[in-house]
């Protein structure tokens, strides 16, 4: 499995499910949407989606939310653009991609217990989200380390 996961070298060849591939598409899109949204549109994002009461931070505070949580979205843009040439170019990427996806997901999950901090309502949205995305990139990764059965002949990844 590690093999899979860390190919020799990085080429277009794929030996997963091919909707593996149609999954990731769908999420780099998802990504790429919403760290545009979270970069262009910050402190709309930040108080909706997330539910950060920014009035009640103060000036500075509400300004340092917003600093901190555009870095996090331009971060994103940049995973998602790697994510997105994987999908194009270096296929062999795709198990480790989502393992990469998944891993900064559970990542921020934790990160943001550790500092949980009071939210204009109980639960955000974008806690389903994130969680809804979580399951997609962990069902992602199953297909793409399962390898498909091939036809007698057939020559792999293609």
């Amino acid at each position: 499995m590690i093999a899979y996961l860390l190919p020799r070298q990085f080429d277009n060849r794929f030996e997963g499910y091919r909707a593996a591939l149609w999954l990731l598409g769908f999420l780099v899109g998802l990504k790429l949407v919403m760290s545009f949204n979270s970069l262009m549109f910050t402190a709309k994002i930040a108080s909706t989606a997330d539910g950060f009461p920014l009035a009640s931070y103060g000036g500075d505070g509400a300004r340092a939310v917003l600093m901190l949580f555009a870095m996090v979205a331009l971060g994103q843009l940049a995973l998602a653009a790697v994510s997105l040439l994987a999908l194009i170019r270096y296929k062999s990427m795709v198990p480790f991609i989502f393992l990469l996806l998944a891993s900064e997901q559970i990542g921020r999950f934790f990160i943001g217990r550790a500092y949980s901090i009071e939210r204009a309502q109980s639960v955000p949205a974008g806690v389903y989200v994130n969680l809804a995305l979580l399951a997609l990139m962990l069902t992602g990764l199953a297909l793409s380390l399962l390898r498909r059965r091939l036809p007698t002949g057939a020559v792999p990844g293609r």
